[in-house]
């Protein structure tokens, strides 16, 4: 086996991530600082006090239920030889930072309850004194808690020397009983290759993953050719839908009244009128030029609905959300390099679509009246031709425009002229390819299975450094 050669000690069934389990230990004290009875009680109960009221040194769960069996170094069975490994480096450097010699005094302090064999009558003396917990690398691992019920701890490592083919003998002290909660224990030897290693939970995930991916690319290219949607299509925005992309019952007015079919301007007459074609938006440009700037007055109005305007307070380049008339005075002048600077000036909500209105805002209130039968063209072909309507738009001037709004510049986008078909094949490049899609969710998948491979192995294996790069190491088991 090729070095770096690492020993592992694997627990099953071994439950370290139970909420009670994962918060009983007192940091400061681990530091080696003196912690009060209070805290003390609140970090590490039931394993902070013993029966005769001394301090259990270190206090809690997690250092109670430490792995204490121990295993020697490796020796040859088929010739002279043994293999050395040493725990030297299997903590992380920033652990040394956590832990310190305790200020407690020998006669404070006992060990605890699955520590006290280890001591002559289960307590601390000047010959048996309590552990330095800066040089316990062991203990450093073990306080690492694990996410499953499944994994395995660093116990030694070898980084210098390679691990000779043959037989091996390891003399182990059994002390940690598995017996009583139904688990099992492992030895394990283990080193890394360019290959990676033995990780069957790891592949099994990704391959599920893997193949739920594949599945759903193949539901979607089916969708895709059964039902194809144009990428990047801005109609299918919620502000570019009836209503402002709103539920129903969320719009500020239904369709307007007028707008619906079979609408009888004169209640006593079977007149019906057909304004359905109404229900688009129209845009009238008023333009004045004065080089080198340009005065635009663009109206922009839908007699059946809302504009589609989105809901941006803080936008003054737009009228307010249901607007069904919205009027912009827009100056444009011409720089130099042929760009334009637009500047919106006023910004007027000539007719709004809410329930109540203020001073600021009008209601649209059509009036429809007839006129004079000489002026009717189809009045007099009125029996063999569909009548039509004559519907004219008059701005009533008396009413206030109070609701102008001063608006900030802007400066748009520099636009080069382009006929129809290029904008048509500009607006069909939007969006992402299909390649696009293919190579995010490769990606994605990458992402996911390195990110969660590193979790995976920090917290099961408490790798560090390269370890942490999943199917790194090759896992033999005796």
């Amino acid at each position: 086996m090729k070095g770096p050669v690492f020993m592992y000690y694997r627990l099953t069934n071994f439950y370290q991530n139970h909420r009670q389990y994962i918060k009983n230990f007192d940091f400061d004290q681990f530091l080696g600082d003196r912690v009060g009875s209070a805290t003390l009680r609140t970090n590490c109960d039931p394993l902070a006090y013993s029966s005769d009221g001394k301090v259990i040194y270190p206090c809690g769960l997690i250092a109670n239920s430490m792995f204490n069996d121990t295993a020697s170094n490796l020796t040859s069975v088929d010739a002279t030889g043994t293999y050395e490994m040493t725990t030297k480096g299997i903590a992380w450097p920033t652990d040394k930072q956590k832990y310190g010699p305790t200020k407690y005094q020998i006669s404070e302090i006992v060990p605890p309850p699955n520590w006290a064999l280890r001591y002559p009558n289960g307590q601390y003396t000047e010959e048996f004194p309590p552990p330095d917990l800066s040089t316990q690398d062991r203990f450093m691992v073990w306080m690492h808690v694990a996410a499953l019920p499944d994994f395995r701890k660093i116990w030694a490592r070898n980084d210098d020397q390679d691990l000779p083919a043959g037989r091996w003998r390891v003399s182990i002290d059994m002390n940690f009983d598995t017996l009583q909660y139904g688990g099992t224990k492992w030895l394990v030897l283990s080193t890394t290759t360019a290959l990676g290693g033995r990780n069957p939970y790891l592949g099994i995930a990704f391959m599920s993953i893997g193949a739920l991916c594949i599945v759903l690319g193949i539901l979607f290219t089916l969708r895709h050719l059964i039902k194809p949607r144009k990428l990047g299509d801005e109609s299918y925005l919620s502000w570019n839908q009836p209503g402002g992309g709103l539920p129903s019952n969320s719009r500020a007015l239904a369709l307007q009244s007028y707008c619906q079919a079979g609408y009888k301007p004169i209640e006593n007459k079977d007149l019906q009128l057909d304004l359905t074609p109404l229900n688009r938006e129209f845009v009238v440009y008023q333009n004045e030029s004065t080089p080198p700037t340009t005065l635009s007055i663009v109206t922009q109005l839908n007699l059946c609905e809302a504009l589609p305007i989105p809901d941006e307070k803080d936008n003054t380049d737009i009228c307010t959300k249901g607007a069904l008339i919205c009027r912009k005075t827009v100056y444009a002048k011409k720089l130099k390099d042929d760009k334009e600077t637009e500047f919106v000036a006023i910004v007027q909500n000539i007719a709004v679509d809410v329930e109540e209105t203020n001073i600021m805002y009008s209601k649209l209130k059509p009036e429809f009246k007839p006129i004079d039968a000489e002026a009717d063209a189809t009045k007099r072909t009125f029996n063999k031709h569909d009548q039509s309507a004559s519907i004219t738009l008059e701005c009533d001037e008396s009413q206030s425009r109070s609701d102008s709004i001063k608006a900030g510049e802007k400066v748009p986008d520099h636009k080069d002229d382009k006929n129809g078909d290029d904008k048509k094949k500009e607006e069909e490049s939007k969006g992402m390819s299909g390649m696009g899609i293919f190579f995010t969710i490769v990606l994605v998948l990458a992402a996911v299975y390195f990110i969660g491979g590193a979790f995976y192995n920090f917290k099961v294996y408490n790798a560090r450094g390269r370890d942490l790069i999943p199917h790194l190491g090759k896992f033999y088991f005796f």
